[in-house]
């Protein structure tokens, strides 16, 4: 939330807006969705998938696949309640459909999504990953966060990139618009990254391992980077589709 306030000088010449944020109002936090949310992520004895070679063109995963062959994951959603915020989001795998309400409240800011259980892919043959989404009924583009990561640590380092998704044009009569992320494994691309913080290289061991690849993370975040703010994100009602992602 926010206002925007001016004054004017006896010469009639009004100065800078000033733009005061608020954010809202605090809410009681839901331990039992932080625990159903948590599990899905954090066990004693975790399930790993056999070791998989994967080829440029390979479909990692689609919407509405029924069977284990077609996806070796699903995803669930990994909202800022894991760190006593208050946004609320769910994932439908059977449509790729991901959405809910996004709020400030208690200091959060974010909802995501995040594979599961833990993979164990060889993507050292290609050179990047593809993810098509679907935004609905929305005239903004919005800047979301793909994470990448080869390690099995929950808070783990995640290789990160910021991707915005289509604006929807005035002139089109479609409701949805669809936006293909394309990201190549390079160091310009992917950084290295915890809890919205950019990591230098005395904070890593080791640079991206493509052939250890253990999950994909989507996150749609208040937060960029090191404190700097998302500029397009907005508070409240959101909705996307992931149709698939695939290599290249």
């Amino acid at each position: 939330m926010a206002f925007t306030s001016s004054t004017t000088t006896n010469t009639g010449s009004s100065s800078s807006n000033t733009i005061v944020l608020f954010a809202e109002k605090n809410q009681p936090w839901d331990v039992i969705r932080f625990v159903q949310q948590s599990s899905k992520f954090v066990s004693i004895f975790p399930q790993q998938g056999t070791k998989r070679t994967i080829i440029p063109g390979t479909v990692l995963w689609k919407a509405g696949a029924t069977t284990t062959k077609e996806n070796d994951f699903e995803f669930a959603p990994l909202d800022d309640v894991v760190m006593g915020g208050a946004s609320k989001s769910n994932f439908n795998t059977g449509t790729g459909k991901w959405k809910g309400v996004v709020t400030d409240a208690n200091n959060g800011g974010f909802v995501g999504i995040r594979s599961t259980p833990i993979i164990d892919y060889d993507l050292s043959k290609c050179n990047g990953i593809e993810w098509s989404i679907l935004t609905t009924n929305t005239k903004d583009s919005m800047r979301l966060k793909v994470v990448l990561r080869d390690t099995t640590d929950f808070n783990g380092i995640g290789w990160t990139t910021s991707k915005d998704t289509n604006k929807k044009s005035s002139l089109s009569s479609k409701s949805s618009t669809i936006t293909t992320f394309k990201i190549p494994f390079d160091n310009k691309t992917l950084k290295p990254s915890k809890f919205a913080k950019i990591l230098t290289e005395t904070d890593i061991k080791e640079p991206f391992n493509t052939t250890n690849i253990k999950s994909f993370q989507l996150t749609y975040s208040k937060f960029e980077y090191d404190g700097i703010l998302n500029p397009k994100f907005n508070t409240g009602e959101f909705e996307i589709q992931l149709i698939d992602i695939k290599t290249y």
